[in-house]
């Protein structure tokens, strides 16, 4: 079956173009008369249909689907089996609605495998580029409960709270970008310009210069003779960086470092148990067996300590052992955490213990992120001290040698 591209016109007159898949042409005009069409023209190519469906499909692939748009599209969707509206009427709906192209055509895809008898789940799990195994395992307990609605509302008060976090980050780091950025701009034009002019005024006098300034003036000639050899340096050190986070070891190293880094190592470290009780007491309280939860669970995580983590939980409850039996061997769990789920184990109440412990966490990061700013600027200052010390030194320094040398001669 070939595509054909055609010219057509429809029954209000207009002259429209597009594609039609057809065995012969003969047939492509037959499918286009059902349509109500009067074909016009019939060809195997035509460049601007081409060249429309070439950008449509970069498009596609380019345009990430952003967390606010999963919310959005969540809450329709519970909204709509909430009222009772027919689940291929909703969806049908959806796909005329939305404007992002990647996500509008998943949605297509999701309808095709609905109408073919497929599950709600199911049709979701082919597209792990946009849906997240815990948001899939969750729709799949919901449609096995008949709570589905529930469980929609539920994954989006979960969608919410990450975009409210992530936002909070966001807010954080725009004072530190802008100092940093300020920084940098100012120490290139100190290294490009300014430097190499007092360079030249300290070229007239003989007397030696201090080694601050030697320093800072070989630096100058450094970035401006070998500015290629900067930029080779950085290309390569990207490169390894990349080869060796994609070992591993090298991730595992990574993932550690950035739990231990002042002030943001501590608030991602709380992301990630909140993170983990949160979504944990979802799909306990859903009635997911612990095993099938934490694997689920896993497949969301993005930190390897974590994921480490959670597949030595299932290792050790396969045996007959408990979730706090294999926290005791890792200590990015706190000793509250493990206290807490051992007390939930014992009792049979771990999930609403969980859900105490999301609750705490949660809090604790609002008054993080809130604070965040303030908890960098002191790194930032300490940044900023060094950098306008050296430059100060390098500056005044020969200075005050000369206007001594000076005085000491008359």
């Amino acid at each position: 079956m070939g595509k054909f591209y055609y010219r057509a016109r429809n029954r209000k007159g207009d002259v429209i173009e597009g594609s039609v898949r057809a065995d012969s042409e003969w047939l492509a005009r037959k499918d286009l008369s059902r349509q109500g069409l009067v074909p016009l023209s019939i060809s195997r190519f035509n460049l601007k249909v081409l060249f429309s469906e070439a950008n449509s499909s970069i498009e596609t692939l380019t345009r990430r689907v952003t967390l606010e748009e999963k919310i959005t599209l969540m809450s329709e969707i519970e909204m709509g089996i909430s009222v009772g509206i027919p689940i291929m009427q909703m969806f049908t709906f959806l796909q005329a609605e939305v404007r992002n192209p990647r996500l509008k055509q998943a949605l297509s895809q999701i309808v095709v495998d609905i109408t073919d008898g497929g599950t709600l789940h199911g049709a979701f799990s082919k597209h792990p580029d946009i849906f997240d195994p815990t948001l899939i395992g969750l729709i799949k307990t919901g449609e096995v409960t008949g709570k589905l609605d529930e469980t929609l509302a539920r994954i989006t008060q979960l969608l919410e709270q990450e975009s409210e976090n992530a936002a909070k980050v966001k807010s954080a780091m725009y004072y530190p970008k802008i100092v940093m950025g300020a920084m940098i701009f100012v120490v290139l034009v100190m290294v490009y310009f300014v430097i190499p002019k007092i360079k030249l005024f300290l070229k007239n006098f003989n007397s030696d210069l201090p080694p601050v300034t030697l320093f800072v003036v070989g630096v100058s000639d450094f970035f401006i003779h070998y500015w290629y050899a900067i930029l080779a340096l950085a290309f390569l050190f990207r490169f390894a960086f990349i080869k060796w986070h994609q070992t591993s070891r090298g991730r595992r190293q990574f993932d550690r470092i950035i739990l231990k880094l002042p002030a943001v190592g501590q608030v991602l470290l709380f992301l990630e148990l909140n993170n983990f009780c949160v979504i944990l007491e979802l799909l306990v309280s859903s009635g997911i067996p612990l095993l099938d939860s934490l694997e689920t669970l896993k497949a969301s995580q993005k930190n390897v300590l974590f994921k480490s983590a959670l597949s030595d939980f299932q290792v050790e409850i396969a045996r007959g052992g408990s979730l706090t039996k294999g926290m005791e061997k890792h200590e990015i769990f706190p000793h509250t955490v493990r206290n807490l789920i051992s007390i939930g184990e014992e009792t049979g109440r771990l999930s609403p213990i969980l859900k105490r412990l999301g609750r705490y966490y949660q809090i604790q990061l609002n008054y993080m992120l809130d604070n965040l700013s303030k908890a960098i600027e002191p790194i930032l200052l300490f940044m900023i001290f060094v950098c306008v010390l050296i430059l100060a030194l390098a500056v005044f320094l020969p200075i005050w040698k000369m206007n001594s040398v000076i005085k000491t001669g008359m």
